[in-house]
This record gives C-alpha cells, sequence and structure tokens, in this order.
C-alpha cells in the first residue's frame, strides 16, 4: 500500500497518485490510500480521478504527524503486508518505490528510508533547509547508535511488524519521532538512495520557519527519548542535581563560597527523587507498551477475520 498524506494539494495529488506504480515484483497487490488533512480545496476530487483507492479525510487540519497515524491504522484494517509513504508535491521518483521494498521483502529489514544524500546533495535543495537536516540527522543516529543520512524524508517502506509496532503522539511531524520509536523498539533500519528534485517556488508544509520547526523538533526527540528512556533522562537531571548539591556543599566546607545549606541539601534530595520518577515512569510506560502492542494486535486480528468473513 501506498500512503499519501495531503492538504490543499489539487495541483499535484492527481499526478502523485497516478505516478505509482501498480506493479510491483514480489507483491500481488498496490493500493493508493490517500489521507486528506482538512483540505479547503479540491483535494478529494482530484485524488478520486487520479485513481485513489482509499480517501480518509480529517475534519480540520491535524497536522502531517496525524495524517500519518491515520495513514497506519487504516493499513492496518486493510491488512497491508508493506506501507510506502509518499509526499503528495511529488518530488521524489514514484518509480523508485520497488527498491525501497526489496529489501522487506528480503526479511533484510523492517523499515527503510529513502535517503535524498546517501549518494550526493541534490540540486537546489535550500542551504539551510540542508544544514537542518545534517544537524538533525546527526544529532538522531546520535540518540539511537545508528548513522543516518537522512531523517526527515518522506519517502520510508515500512513491514507489517513495523506497522503494529509504530507509536506516533505528536500531530505535527512523524519523521524522527517514529525513527527514534522502532529503533529503541530493536527494529530494523535501513537506507537506500533515492532521487528528488526541488522546486524553488514551493515552500514547505511543515517547514514555515526554521527556529520554529528546529525548536519543535527538538521538543519532539526530547519527549520521545524520555518516553522511551525514561531513567536516562531522569538519571542525568539527579546527577546533575546531586552533583550541584554535592558541589555546594564542598565548596562550602572548605570555605570557597557561602551556599546556604538548605539550599545544597535541596538539590540532592531533588536529584533522589528525580531519580525515583525515571524508575516509577520506566514502570508505567512500559506497561503502555505492552498495552499498545496488544491493541495493535488485536484490531490487526479483527480485520483478518472480517477479511475471511467477507
Amino acid at each position: 500500500m501506498v500512503l499519501i498524506p495531503a492538504f490543499n494539494e489539487e495541483e499535484n495529488i492527481a499526478q502523485a497518485v497516478m505516478s505509482i506504480p501498480r506493479k510491483i515484483m514480489g507483491i500481488e497487490k498496490v493500493e493508493v490510500l490517500v489521507v486528506n488533512d482538512g483540505s479547503s480545496d479540491k483535494t478529494i476530487e482530484y485524488a478520486m480521478n487520479g485513481g485513489a483507492d482509499k480517501i480518509v479525510s480529517h475534519k480540520r487540519n491535524s497536522g502531517v504527524g496525524a495524517s500519518f497515524m491515520t495513514g497506519v491504522r487504516n493499513a492496518i484494517l486493510m491488512n497491508a503486508d508493506i506501507v510506502v509513504t509518499v509526499d503528495a508535491d511529488s518530488q521524489f521518483d514514484a518509480n523508485q518505490i520497488p527498491e525501497l521494498t526489496v529489501p522487506i521483502l528480503n526479511h533484510q529489514a523492517d523499515v527503510v528510508i529513502g535517503s535524498r544524500f546517501q549518494k550526493n546533495i541534490p540540486k537546489n535543495i535550500p542551504r539551510v533547509k540542508l544544514l537542518g537536516n545534517k544537524i538533525f540527522s546527526r544529532l538522531v543516529s546520535w540518540v539511537v547508535g545508528q548513522k543516518f543520512t537522512d531523517t526527515q524524508t518522506g519517502l520510508r517502506a515500512y513491514s507489517k511488524e513495523a506497522l503494529l509496532n509504530i507509536s506516533v503522539v505528536n500531530e505535527f511531524t512523524y519523521t524522527q519521532e517514529v525513527l527514534i520509536d522502532l529503533k529503541f523498539k530493536e527494529l530494523r533500519i535501513v537506507e537506500v538512495p533515492v532521487s528528488v528534485r526541488y522546486d524553488d517556488a514551493r515552500k514547505s508544509r511543515v517547514v514555515k520557519s526554521i527556529f520554529g520547526y528546529s525548536a519543535r523538533a527538538l521538543s519532539i526527540i526530547s519527549r520521545t527519548i524520555l518516553y522511551h528512556r525514561p531513567i536516562l533522562a531522569f538519571g542525568v537531571l539527579s546527577g546533575i542535581l546531586i552533583g550541584g548539591g554535592i558541589l555546594a556543599k564542598l565548596l562550602t566546607i572548605y570555605d570557597i563560597l557561602l551556599v546556604n545549606t538548605s539550599l545544597s541539601t535541596g538539590f540532592i534530595i531533588l536529584g533522589a527523587v528525580s531519580f525515583m520518577l525515571g524508575v516509577f515512569a520506566s514502570v508505567v510506560f512500559k506497561r503502555q507498551k505492552f498495552a499498545e502492542r496488544d491493541l495493535r494486535h488485536y484490531i490487526f486480528n479483527q480485520s483478518l477475520f472480517q477479511n475471511n468473513l467477507s
């Protein structure tokens, strides 16, 4: 299944749908699912004219992250074995979609990223966008312990196992969050080089402000780390607080700097409380992960049961 999130894309959506290859070696059937994210133009009409197999619409514009998760839920209900996400602006070459499915079909990967930078730098890419991509790709690579060259790309392929494990809670964007989420769940992620073309006249629907996008992306990455590694996150905070409290006491003892005893003791106590919060959060988040996984598998089994009845 090919998933295309779209918001006010009447100029591009029909071409995007029609460009999807309907025959891919090793895949029995290729369907196109368009998630209309509260468009106010004729996106739905043009998507239907282009040949979309299914269109799901949000009542309001919710963000590309919300559109992605709507697509994931519908793909599970439709019993999709592989889902490929494609941007509605047709910047990527849809003929490269089969290349993303090969590692999954060969059981070599659970997620395949279409990297724009693995071989070379695309022409006409804005310098600010290139710099931002490099910074966030290095940050995500450092967080998960695997080198990625493109963590913002919208061209990706997901196996059924990946679909059943994805947990994206941010509506703004999903690109970094889903990689950290699935990598921390020990799924296999690889990159393959893809080509892309940039239209100088078209502005990004997600990156309206590089500073605003950076702030929100950093917030998403931080929260994702907190969710998956709460002991590490709270442990770092605990270490800083306890270390600061001990240092303050030593400075006071040796008459280097007078620090209020209650203040230094308070830092140490806050550090201990922070670590205990990390342990508590770890237990809660693990229970939530199990509940999410069980729910996804229940939905998947129910869809299989309904398909068998029909």
